[in-house]
């Protein structure tokens, strides 16, 4: 694959061969004897109120064919659980998933059945997703069977044949899991997904359990099994170093939703959302002098049952924008936030008011009406009311943000490449209205993450 920036496997005018609109994935909240339970004063004092787990909310995007397009995100954000709907492991809620110009969210039976053998998946835990009592033979040709590929023999040739191909010994074909290493593992499994000639992977995770050094060497054997295969990957990975390796395109996902999606280099060059700016700020940086982390972020991920209104993102954003009602300075406003947050987590224990004004306004203290929210609030938490101070600075500065009042869903003038660039932060509303653009931008809420469409108007 180039490393040349912005490159790109496919061409700016290729196939789109997976198409996912606008999908959705929930599930129960009330399973089990007590889901969903709560218990009111009244009569009849027990209620059971079914709520849904909003895992995927309103995902889409395009993958062109033959090329990688990467996913990241915080363990828990929907990325797997986006992957599994995809190849209707898992039924979708809402939404569309068009494999090859077929909706595979309306397609059930023996038609779905026939189109499996077109898409494979790569699973995180090499160990696990093997079958210990199977040796590596049987289980490569496992998927040939289930799909009536070849006799015996053929079967054989050809699972000898991908051994080779991923870097093992054919003579291993009689061997048992166990008898290989964690990356020799993973090989095993890339055999088993190609056995069956597909076009589209998933690759959930496929290195995470491997040592960096073998990394890399799985991530080389998957690059030169694309070239010589035209395949597609879905990549998903929470190492960014990993993404940058291999993939074309990098989307990034929050709390079931994505956030920022654009060619690679223009994603790690010119990254246009707080969340991406942040994990990118968390690699690694192999040089004691770089001072460390800037951008770390505070706060805990929000429930996907009751998510944020309007950004998911804003209960943790370093860059929430200010209400139009108020004139605060930069330093101002931060430390409102600051403060407003701290109230919320509880994460201090004193109640003195000079202490907290020193605390947390020491630099710059807001005066005018949010001076004197802030007064009150701190009244509020003198009289240990702290859900009443929690409510009024919540309502008062988090609430009165256009962060919590719009979803937002942007196109962004790329700086790398020409490819399409989307970003879902207000930060980018003053840019797209300098565009000619509308603000709300609901061309681009609809269909925001195709590979090479145009944003509407």
């Amino acid at each position: 694959m180039s490393d040349a920036p912005g490159a790109t496997r496919a061409g700016s005018d290729g196939e789109a061969l997976l198409e996912v609109r606008n999908l959705c994935k929930y599930f129960d909240n009330d399973g089990g004897m007590f889901g969903g339970i709560s218990l009111d004063d009244e009569f009849p004092f027990v209620t059971r109120d079914g709520t849904n787990v909003r895992a995927v909310e309103d995902v889409s995007f395009d993958i062109k064919k033959g090329e990688t397009l990467g996913l990241v995100g915080e363990s828990g954000c929907g990325k797997s659980t986006l992957a599994r709907t995809v190849l209707r492991l898992l039924e979708p809620t809402e939404g569309s998933v068009y494999f090859k110009g077929e909706d595979l969210a309306t397609t059930s039976g023996e038609p779905l059945r026939r189109k499996r053998k077109d898409m494979q998946m790569i699973f995180q835990d090499p160990q696990s997703s093997l079958d210990p009592r199977m040796k590596v033979g049987p289980i490569v040709e496992e998927p040939m069977k289930a799909h009536g590929m070849l006799d015996d023999e053929g079967r054989e040739a050809r699972a000898k044949e991908l051994l080779e191909k991923v870097g093992l010994d054919p003579q291993h074909y009689n061997r048992y899991p166990h008898a290989f290493s964690g990356g020799q593992r993973q090989r095993v499994n890339l055999a088993r997904a190609l056995s069956v000639n597909p076009d589209f992977i998933v690759c959930d995770e496929p290195v995470s359990a491997l040592d960096v050094s073998i990394q890399a060497q799985v991530l080389n054997t998957m690059q030169d099994l694309q070239d010589e295969f035209d395949l597609t990957y879905l990549f998903i990975a929470h190492d960014l170093s990993v993404i940058r390796h291999i993939s074309d395109r990098v989307a990034v996902m929050y709390l079931g939703q994505m956030v920022e999606l654009a060619d690679k280099a223009e994603l790690f060059e010119n990254p246009q959302h707080p969340y991406t700016q942040a994990l990118l700020d968390a690699i690694p940086v192999p040089d004691p002098r770089s001072g460390g982390r800037t951008a770390l972020l505070t706060g805990d991920v929000p429930s996907p049952i009751d998510p944020p209104s309007g950004c998911r993102f804003r209960t943790r954003c370093p860059s929430l924008i200010q209400p139009e009602a108020y004139d605060m300075t930069d330093a101002e406003w931060e430390n409102a936030v600051e403060f407003q947050r701290a109230v919320k987590r509880r994460a201090f224990e004193t109640t003195d008011r000079s202490a907290l004004r020193r605390r947390y306004f020491d630099d710059a203290e807001p005066d005018g009406d949010a001076g004197e929210r802030v007064d009150r609030a701190l009244d509020r938490i003198a009289a240990e009311e702290w859900d009443a101070a929690e409510r009024l600075l919540t309502e008062s500065f988090a609430d009165a943000s256009v962060c919590a009042a719009e979803e937002p869903a942007y196109e962004v003038t790329p700086e790398f490449g020409d490819g399409r660039h989307y970003a879902a932060c207000h930060r980018n509303r003053e840019a797209a209205v300098a565009a000619g653009e509308d603000a709300d931008l609901a061309g681009a809420a609809d269909e925001p993450y195709a590979a090479d469409a145009k944003a509407d108007d």
